[in-house]
């Protein structure tokens, strides 16, 4: 009796151990030597019966009757009464060894099932029988494992001979090859499975998965492609092949894979989720947030949904709801690690590194008592509050706290180097950054990031023509990065070599690399020209593209308001920046900045006072702060804003500048009270 391909559930049924186990496993069989078989008294004594093939089906369906009703001994009783009255019938002998194998009873098992071999040796029942006999003894007894596994492959080797297009032998065989280790085998035997019955993927699914365990993801993808094709409908194989895809980070192409996942499914939640998660990583935020809502309302109880909601509120730089939501995940659980870092970042991208500051020492602090939850990320804590240290100023701080990383880990990578090197440049620490760039670009002459904030402090310490040939050449060997481009075309405007800059960037622009950043830079470029015109037109064209660009909605705004033109326009730039972004405190003083212009000085220290508190230390913004204390006619304030705009400032033209107005203030101060 041979199963065909409408039976295919039946056949992994019987090979339940394999398939639910994960495994493939396939053996061969071999007979028992005559010496070990074990002596059936009963049987020997007892004397033959003349053949009744009526009365032998008489015991069989009353054995199998007995087996349904769960009484395997009289089960075995009858059929055994079957077999007396037909001893001579491989098929009683096959139904015997499977009762003997359900009450536990494998050697016996064993021996009908060779015995019915023997009777009728082109049959492939017998074989398939033993294949699975042998595969259930191999995961009883591990010591024996290899031994069982030879023998089940054995038969099933016989059982394909005597019945070729026994689909059921590929399967078997496939999965115990693999178990063996004989790769190709394996594959051999479930292609011809999947060419004997194609409307099936079970056996692509066991080759995919084969190569995953070896983690070759592609040939994983190539059969779990083939499954979907052969079985269009299967969720297993469209679950796997998403699951691929997402790990390999290639989440736009996971996307419609889940989505018809959903439309099998009913809508199941845990699909939901991993869809959602999907959408987030792959940067599909406003579709996330339409699937994460529902489904957030739906399972309120499920705090992970709340922070993926959070995310995709983050990845629209709705950042007023996104804080919310990290904020009300937190009142239910303050230790949700994901939702504290999430909130910072959210704080960090809404320009408001006072709060971020605060989220990333408590995680920081955390990390350093030894959770080991926190610890795990200790590292990544830390470069954000060093980060949230320098938007607030905090220089030294920040430097502290790298060199802190760098001495806590004897491997530290180059990217820790890189922020440490651009910290001392940024706090004008040059010898430091020079001595230590040329160090760590020396252990390695290709890292490109190291080699651009080196170049970058060459050119701060006036050697711009070094840090431009050093871009120059590493843009050369990495033509495709589009930070080589912006920071060559920088270094280059610190030198006032403008159309340099210009060329630079228009050769990023012919590559069509991150046109969105190139057009900034230009447009700075320009608008470092005093050439307003062309920098506002590129400005219009990025706006054009994207509405919501509250970097440039910002720019726009503070270089009408910076000129004192069209200030009311400039308002309303700088205002439709702070709608996407409420908490920005850079927008904060432009909006300030306007509105002094605008002489309406009330608003004007309203904004600017919002400004530095949020951004403790940022010298332009203590400078604006003067300036407008200073109209008002309020000169110690105006004073003392001059002089912590001297104290924190890096830039050496511009600090010059302020300690020009600084010093004519004092003059003023000390003649007043002299009077």
């Amino acid at each position: 009796m041979r199963l065909n391909s409408s039976r295919v559930g039946g056949y992994f049924c019987l090979l339940c151990l394999w398939t639910l186990s994960g495994l493939a496993r396939s053996v061969a069989c071999q007979e028992r030597p005559p010496a070990s078989k074990s002596i059936d008294l009963d049987k020997e004594l007892s004397s033959s019966v003349p053949e009744d093939r009526a009365k032998s089906y008489y015991y069989f369906a009353l054995s199998k009757w007995f087996e349904e009703k769960g009484d395997l001994a009289r089960a075995l009783t009858e059929m055994k009464n079957a077999l007396k009255f037909n001893e001579a019938s491989a098929a009683v002998r096959i139904e015997m060894a499977a009762l003997l194998d359900q009450m536990g009873k494998s050697r016996e098992a064993v021996d009908e099932a060779q015995e019915a071999a023997r009777i009728d040796p082109r049959n492939p029942e017998p074989h398939w029988v033993l294949a699975n006999l042998y595969l259930r003894s191999q995961a009883r007894d591990r010591s024996g494992r290899k031994e069982s596994l030879t023998k089940a492959v054995q038969e099933l080797e016989q059982m394909r001979e005597d019945a070729p297009d026994d689909e059921r032998a590929y399967y078997a065989l496939g999965g115990a090859y693999f178990e063996l280790g004989e790769t190709e085998k394996g594959i051999q035997a479930f292609e011809k499975f999947q060419a004997l019955v194609p409307n099936v993927d079970a056996g692509y699914v066991a080759i995919a998965r084969n190569y995953e365990r070896s983690g070759n993801f592609d040939k994983a993808i190539e059969y779990l492609l083939k499954a979907v094709k052969s079985r269009p409908e299967s969720t297993e194989s469209m679950m796997m092949l998403a699951n691929l895809y997402s790990r390999q980070n290639r989440h736009k192409e996971a996307i419609p894979i889940y989505a018809k996942i959903l439309e099998l499914s009913n809508d199941n939640p845990a699909v939901q989720k991993q869809f959602g998660t999907t959408l987030v990583e792959a940067g599909e935020y406003e579709e996330a947030q339409r699937v994460l809502a529902a489904l957030a309302k739906a399972t309120p109880e499920d705090k992970d949904v709340q922070v993926l909601l959070g995310r995709s509120y983050l990845g629209q730089k709705q950042y007023a709801q996104s804080i919310e939501t990290f904020r009300s995940v937190l009142s239910a659980d303050s230790d949700q690690v994901e939702a504290q870092y999430y909130l910072g970042v959210a704080y960090e991208q809404n320009g408001n590194p006072a709060e971020a500051a605060k989220v990333f020492s408590n995680m920081v602090t955390k990390a350093r008592e030894g959770s080991e939850e926190y610890k795990a990320n200790r590292l990544v804590f830390e470069q954000h509050l060093a980060a949230a240290y320098q938007d607030l100023g905090q220089n030294d701080k920040a430097i502290a706290l790298y060199e802190e990383m760098i001495k806590s880990a004897p491997d530290a990578s180059s990217k820790l180097y890189f922020l440490l090197i651009n910290a001392y440049r940024v706090n004008r620490q040059l010898d430091k950054a020079l001595s230590l760039g040329k160090q760590q670009l020396a252990k390695d002459p290709d890292d490109v990031n190291i080699a651009l904030v080196y170049a970058r402090a060459l050119a701060d310490s006036g050697k711009t023509r070094e840090g431009a040939d050093l871009l120059a050449k590493t843009l050369q060997a990495n033509p495709s990065n589009v930070d080589l481009y912006v920071n060559l075309s920088q270094v280059y405007v610190q030198s006032r070599k403008y159309a340099e800059a210009e060329k630079v960037l228009h050769r990023a622009a012919e590559r069509k690399i991150d046109s969105e950043r190139v057009k900034f830079q230009l447009a700075t470029v320009y608008e470092r020209q005093k050439d307003y015109d062309r920098a506002e037109t590129i400005f219009k064209e990025l706006l054009k593209e994207n509405p919501r660009n509250a970097t440039v909605l910002n720019y726009v705004g503070y270089m009408l308001a910076d000129r004192g033109v069209r200030l009311d326009e400039a308002v309303r730039y700088v205002e439709q920046a702070l709608e996407i972004e409420p908490g920005n405190g850079a927008y904060l003083d432009s909006l300030g900045w306007a509105y002094f212009k605008l002489n309406d000085l009330e608003k004007a220290e309203k904004y600017l006072l919002k400004a530095v508190e949020l951004v403790k230390n940022d010298p332009v913004m203590y400078d604006h702060l003067g300036d407008l204390y200073y109209r008002m006619g309020q000169l110690e304030k105006a004073r003392d804003s001059w002089s912590t705009s001297v104290e924190v400032g890096t830039e050496r033209e511009e600090v010059d500048k302020v300690r020009d107005k600084l010093e004519n203030v004092q003059d003023l101060l000390r003649r007043q009270k002299s009077r």
